[in-house]
């Protein structure tokens, strides 16, 4: 009896995995992905041209701060983890040099800084609605469906399931670009998908209150993490690469970055290993501000200056970026 018991537990664990796994295209470094690496071959030029508009650090409190990380240079050349933070439903508008016609395959990519937290098993993702115009002025937006379940709220450092999201950028970790075809646009009145002028990437509020939520094109409430009440909150706007899919690609998978910190707690120095190459590395506080913050490859980090809390050591190489939780006593 206990055996069968077991066999059934067994079954729905398996069953509720499966049915945990949406439709749409995993993450950057599973088969099937969709995903633009930034040094993929089938990318011909990055945009270097960017108008922004920043959204609220909270949109559920419009008397504070707009997002201020970053400006429209960040945005211009190749991806390389150097962002704009557009805040709660914030903007930016790209105005293309020579306007892009659509072909076969995908047509632009755009690149956020999402990462992989090993913490909590998951991935770390902001998103943003796509939409582009041919005259500058009527904006049409590319389908989008989110399956996220809006039972509970997506935290501040919550993870989101790729697998659930279609047609959003920032689905996938950095150094990897979301796709986009002209194509599924073919049929809207009043855009010529042959003369793509303007690009426009609108962050998604993630807020599942109806009172300040945003939703996908069948009415549902979209959820990912919220509050983000920090100067970099919102989306984060790294790169836009026009792309050219009949081209030899060149797509690597991301190598997910594993690495450990201790002591935690920790009270003066700081340790971590498991690293190889070259990387960087950052520290942000509980409110996302970056604290401190290295270039070299060196293992050890002072932090005795830093006050007692909650801290998060951010890791970047050009394989992705992981980040990893202490505590300063």
């Amino acid at each position: 009896m206990l055996r069968a018991q077991l066999i059934i537990i067994l079954f729905l664990a398996q069953t509720s995995l499966i049915l945990a796994q949406g439709p749409f295209s995993p993450a950057a470094d599973s088969a099937g992905t969709t995903a633009v690496h930034k040094d993929s071959n089938i990318i011909y030029g990055w945009v270097n041209n960017c108008t922004i508009t920043r959204g609220f650090q909270d949109i559920a409190n419009q008397s504070g701060p707009l997002a201020s990380v970053g400006d429209e240079t960040m945005v211009y050349g190749k991806a390389n983890l150097s962002v704009v933070s557009l805040g709660d439903g914030g903007e930016a508008v790209i105005e293309l040099n020579n306007p892009i016609a659509n072909h076969d395959g995908y047509d632009f990519a755009v690149f956020e800084n999402g990462f992989y937290d090993f913490a909590n098993n998951g991935y770390f993702l902001e998103l943003a609605f796509i939409e582009v115009s041919s005259n500058g002025i009527d904006f049409y937006r590319f389908p989008n469906q989110s399956l996220t379940p809006t039972d509970s709220q997506t935290g501040s450092f919550g993870i989101s399931d790729p697998t659930q999201i279609d047609g959003y950028a920032g689905k996938y970790t950095g150094f990897y670009g979301v796709p986009f075809d002209l194509t599924q646009l073919d049929q809207v009145a009043g855009l010529d998908i042959n003369h793509i002028t303007h690009i426009k990437i609108i962050d998604v509020v993630g807020n599942i209150n109806p009172t300040f939520a945003t939703y996908d094109d069948s009415n549902r409430i979209v959820n990912d993490p919220y509050p983000t009440s920090f100067n970099s909150g919102g989306f984060d706007l790294d790169a836009i690469a026009l792309i050219d899919s009949s081209l030899v690609t060149g797509v690597d998978e991301v190598a997910k970055i594993d690495f450990t910190v201790f002591p935690n707690p920790a009270q003066n120095t700081l340790f971590f290993t498991g690293m190889d190459g070259d990387f960087s590395w950052s520290i942000f506080d509980i409110r996302g501000n970056r604290v401190v913050q290295s270039f070299n490859t060196q293992t050890q980090i002072d932090i005795s200056n830093l006050s007692t809390g909650v801290y998060f050591v951010q890791i970047q190489t050009e394989s992705g970026v992981a980040v990893r939780k202490f505590i300063k006593e």
